[in-house]
């Protein structure tokens, strides 16, 4: 029997859950299920579409109660055996959907985030939901969730994809970043400058002496991106941050650095980081949300205290004046991720919990 699986999700730019779902669209297609991808469109939505899986545009952040009235006639169309919801807005317009029109109708929502409001009840009520680390399980349960609803499923890493690569000398040339020098790459959206830590990472910068010659690679963009720039012109940093801006195929400017830092208020995962080991960088974090799940302190990198600048440019520190140790560091992350984030592993548990899913409903 072939099964129409329906990814939903409010938008297909970069971030955490588009990525996600532009991995598993193309994993479900290759194993047999028929897949439907539901966005706001985007960037990936149209590298999905260019590999010849259906996109349909739905604006679900708009009116989640409108949405899910247009949904129910594309569930209809495309006989829909499942929707697959990925963030808030996702899982909402789909449970509107099911609870006002498609009552046997199986809704798995993937939780990449936190249980944040009371709109988010809804969700509670899914047939499955995932919970991309224990972190988030355990908000999920926290929240009310029944226990045996809620599966933790890592995101699959594609190791292929971000593997090392051989460009770190033109690289390391063309932003002007010394061959002997330590540099760090912090891969996030610009929201402000205290939510992902870039403030940090400028203030470890200015303010530590161990820091003085080290370089930092910023990728991505948003709208504190003016105001970031306007800190590292006042600091006097410009030689020594580089800022890329966004960069769909971020794998191919990762070889410059010698390590991946994602120094955030929280972090239900911390997908970037767990892409950054597979290049064979070892990572530096806060210790806050999933992070702890993604990297093996001492082992695979350094997690210290939110807040923490001073142990935090230490760990670092670490890095920078041992080479050897930076080195069997990243080698033990990629192993680690092989080992732990497979996509192979992930489809797996994905797919049995559809099965679980359409058993429920005799499908």
């Amino acid at each position: 029997m072939n099964i129409n699986i329906m990814l939903l999700v409010p938008r297909m730019n970069i971030g955490g859950a588009e990525s996600h779902v532009a991995m598993l669209a193309p994993l479900l297609q290759k194993n047999g299920y028929n897949v439907i991808v539901v966005s706001g469109g985007g960037q990936l939505a149209d590298k999905l579409a260019a590999n010849g899986i259906t996109q349909i545009f739905l604006p679900l952040r708009l009116n989640t109660g409108l949405a899910a009235y247009f949904l129910r006639r594309i569930i209809k169309k495309y006989h829909i055996d499942i929707i697959h919801a990925h963030s808030a807005a996702a899982g909402i317009t789909a449970m509107k959907c099911k609870l006002n029109y498609h009552l046997n109708l199986p809704v798995i929502y993937t939780a990449h985030g936190a249980f944040g409001n009371s709109q988010e009840k809804i969700l509670l009520d899914c047939d499955k939901i995932i919970a991309v680390s224990q972190c988030v399980r355990q908000v999920a349960l926290d929240n009310g969730a029944a226990a045996e609803k809620v599966q933790l499923i890592y995101n699959g890493i594609d190791t292929e994809r971000f593997r090392p690569h051989d460009n770190r000398n033109e690289l390391r040339k063309y932003y002007a970043i010394p061959d002997d020098a330590f540099c760090m790459a912090i891969i996030a959206r610009i929201k402000n400058l205290r939510n992902k830590g870039h403030q940090h990472m400028l203030d470890l910068l200015t303010n530590y002496q161990t820091a003085a010659n080290w370089h930092l690679l910023i990728i991505g963009t948003g709208n504190a991106k003016w105001h970031l720039r306007y800190q590292i012109w006042r600091h006097g940093l410009n030689r020594r941050v580089h800022f890329i801006g966004h960069k769909p195929d971020v794998e191919n400017y990762l070889s410059a650095a010698d390590a991946v830092v994602l120094p955030s208020r929280f972090e239900t995962f911390g997908l970037v980081l767990a892409e950054g080991m597979s290049m064979q960088k070892p990572a530096a974090a806060y210790d806050v949300g999933g992070i702890n799940e993604v990297i093996t302190n001492n082992i695979t990198g350094f997690t210290v205290p939110y807040g923490d600048d001073k142990l935090l440019c230490q760990k670092l520190s670490q890095l920078s004046a041992d080479k050897s140790l930076c080195a069997q560091m990243g080698q033990a992350a990629r192993q680690d991720i092989i080992t732990r984030f497979s996509p192979t592993k992930m489809l797996t548990e994905i797919s049995s919990l559809y099965k679980q899913c359409l058993s429920q409903y005799n499908m």
